[in-house]
């Protein structure tokens, strides 16, 4: 057992460390872009016909502030049902920071952010014919990004940035260590039978996880993916429900609880389809 912690610690530690300079790089760049992104909700608010398509591009951006800000707008009325859907498919949060910093090919970015950009547009589309269209309100609202602003723009920029690379870092810390324990513990081939590796359902097992309403599930499922627990396919599923703290502002309000089931269930289903279809594309 100390041999075991002792391993998993010095793996962890030297893993963590080597990843701190680029995300550094990565929530600089973060921060320029999320600070010439401040009307996206505003952009959102006002999609109609590519209401689909500017959710997905909007929950691309690796941030959680935007899956929440898209519940907060479809609540009060001003958000279609099949662009809020769109917002959760695309979003990944902490996926590519940590791709990057595991030194992830530019293929497999490409592969994973496409595939879920694709995975949103069709989705929200087929939805939007499914479901029609919400009709918005007319009353003004007030949208506090609050959280959203995940580089601290209140703050100045270098306390942000360093301010949230320290928050994922020290997230990195714990699931490294945790996941490297249990690795080294149970084993690479027997973690990844419990995940059922190659299997058609560990899609829809990621799918379900990703619904816990937190952005550390992300980094949970990007290092799965990282040490070859998981494939490409259980990502993407795992990856598209993961909406972050998006669930939970939908259960705050009254008309956001009133369609709770039904924007969960659809991104669900839409998760494991085109997390199947990615299991059967990019064979682990």
């Amino acid at each position: 057992m100390l041999h075991a912690l002792e391993h998993a610690f010095e793996h962890t530690v030297t893993d963590v460390v080597q990843a701190i300079p680029i995300l550094i790089v990565v929530y600089a760049l973060l921060y320029w872009i999320e600070n010439r992104l401040r009307s996206t909700p505003a952009l959102l608010e006002k999609s109609a016909e590519f209401g689909p398509v500017v959710g997905a591009l909007a929950g691309l951006v690796p941030q959680c502030g935007f899956s929440a800000a898209a519940a907060a707008l479809f609540s009060d009325g001003y958000l279609a049902p099949a662009t809020l859907v769109a917002v959760f498919l695309a979003t990944s949060d902490e996926a590519l920071p940590i791709l990057l910093s595991e030194g992830a090919s530019g293929t497999e970015i490409a592969i994973l952010f496409g595939s879920k950009f694709v995975l949103a547009v069709v989705g929200g589309y087929v939805l939007r014919f499914v479901w029609g269209r919400q009709k918005n309100q007319n009353y003004e609202i007030e949208l506090d990004m609050g959280d959203g602003c995940g580089c601290g723009c209140d703050h100045g920029p270098i306390r942000g940035i360093l301010g949230r690379t320290l928050e994922t870092t020290i997230l990195l810390l714990v699931i490294t260590f945790v996941l490297e324990f249990a690795i080294h513990g149970i084993g690479t081939d027997r973690l990844a039978t419990l995940m059922l590796k190659d299997s058609v359902f560990q899609p829809i097992i990621c799918a379900i996880i990703g619904l816990i309403p937190s952005c550390a599930v992300s980094v949970v499922l990007t290092q799965l993916y990282t040490t070859g627990v998981i494939g490409m396919g259980s990502l993407i599923a795992g990856l598209s429900t993961g909406a972050g703290f998006g669930y939970m502002i939908l259960f705050g309000n009254e008309n956001g609880r009133r369609h709770a089931r039904k924007i969960i269930f659809a991104t669900l289903v839409f998760a494991i389809a085109g997390g199947l279809i990615g299991h059967f594309i990019f064979p682990l």
